[in-house]
């Protein structure tokens, strides 16, 4: 990773040199912005500086989604879009985060997004940059023109949404220590993920709250299974025999596959008569599972939603009662002693009613943080066979729980 930058748009509203003053006491450490006076100034006041549209060197940049509940397109306030689940249907960044770290895994990812009012969220940027920062990426800050101008008249209302902003992206600056922890996981996502319907999957699985990784077929190894419960391959094409039997051994060993017809059969399988499917042919294959589509994988949503079954639910990482439209990010330390659990709400109010999760891992004792409150809190935490379980206060942005064993 190289030096970690918190980025921003210059706003074509701070017109003078002076305007540098409301970087002051921030964590902004990089500008992209025109060459000039004002950037030459930055310069000497110790901030990197890039020219738009310009890639720094070791940094990779998506056109990203504005994250929030989506509003209905015929543009009412009032009126939610939702997924075949019913729930509001949310759009998120999560998931391209992911995939382009496991892409490009000594690279930093920022999101290029702009601000729109097209979503439900309490603090639209807030949920933007924390939504980044869960997933291990940044946000390059950019103001909206109302608000740019705002703050450089010394608005009030303005200049606390200004405020709101740099405190939050100063928490996730000063939490080096959980960019290091590794994303826990239950399945595994096989694939390439150069088609639509393949990314597709991605976004849906993670859209049910599973705590998944990546797994890229050309980076595939003899680690890349290691500690997960199932493996997910949504391709239509035929595995190469070499993955084939990597992936046939670890099931072989006591995990799942589910997948698309072109795995075909499987020598050994025997057929799991009690667990019929109407979609899949399910075997058993020495102490693991077979779940292999009878036809072609069709509409992504279906064969996301059957693979949460087939690997069953038992699994489940983490388990949230009354949350609400939300993502969580579980990563635990590289010795296992800590983790955090990361969760950002995508609703303008708390969840109604207790609002608890339950978090699978060996911890004992949980501290909690939000956005408006950093110093960290002790909660209380009911011990479970396996896994704790934390009631969690109304939130409307962020909400952070870091265990310890």
């Amino acid at each position: 990773m190289i030096a970690d930058w918190t980025p921003m748009r210059w706003p074509a509203q701070w017109n003078r040199i002076s305007d540098l003053e409301f970087l002051r006491n921030t964590p902004i450490n990089f500008l992209f912005i025109d060459p000039g006076p004002i950037a030459d100034e930055a310069v000497r006041a110790g901030i990197k500086i890039g020219r738009p549209p310009a890639t720094p060197e070791g940094v990779v940049i998506l056109q990203a989604a504005w994250p929030g509940i989506r509003t209905s397109r015929f543009g009412a306030r009032d009126v939610v879009s939702s997924g075949p689940t019913g729930e509001p249907w949310v759009d998120s960044n999560l998931w391209p985060i992911r995939l382009a770290q496991t892409r490009n895994p000594y690279a930093d990812i920022w999101l290029r997004a702009s601000p729109r009012d097209n979503t439900l969220a309490a603090d639209p940027s807030i949920t933007t940059l924390a939504e980044a920062a869960i997933a291990g990426g940044r946000w390059i800050i950019t103001l909206s023109e109302s608000m740019a101008t705002g703050i450089a008249g010394r608005n009030v209302e303005a200049l606390r949404g200004w405020q709101r902003i740099t405190q939050a992206a100063r928490f996730f600056a000063d939490r080096q220590a959980w960019k290091t922890y590794q994303p826990e996981a239950v399945p595994g996502i096989l694939s390439d993920f150069t088609t639509v319907p393949a990314r597709e999957v991605l976004n849906l699985i993670a859209r049910t709250g599973q705590q998944y990784r990546i797994v890229l077929k050309e980076k595939f190894s003899a680690d890349s299974l290691q500690g997960l419960k199932a493996v997910v391959d949504p391709d239509p094409e035929p595995p190469a025999p070499a993955l084939r039997a990597a992936v046939l051994h670890f099931v072989n060993e006591g995990g799942t596959l589910v997948a698309g017809p072109a795995w075909g059969t499987v020598p050994g399988a025997v057929t799991a008569e009690s667990a019929p499917h109407p979609r899949y042919s399910v075997a058993k294959l020495g102490k693991g599972t077979l779940a292999i589509s009878k036809g072609p994988i069709g509409d992504p949503y279906l064969f996301a939603s059957d693979a949460g079954i087939l690997i069953s639910h038992r699994h489940d990482l983490l388990r949230f009662w009354n949350g609400g439209p939300l993502s969580a990010v579980y990563s635990s330390a590289p010795d296992s002693k800590r983790a955090a659990v990361q969760m950002v709400f995508y609703s303008n109010r708390p969840a109604v009613g207790d609002t608890s999760v339950r978090i699978a891992g060996p911890y004992r004792t949980a501290r909690l943080y939000t956005l408006d409150n950093p110093t960290p809190r002790a909660v209380q935490a009911t011990q479970q066979n396996g896994a704790i379980e934390i009631n969690l206060p109304g939130s409307t942005s962020y909400i952070a729980l870091e265990l310890e064993a």
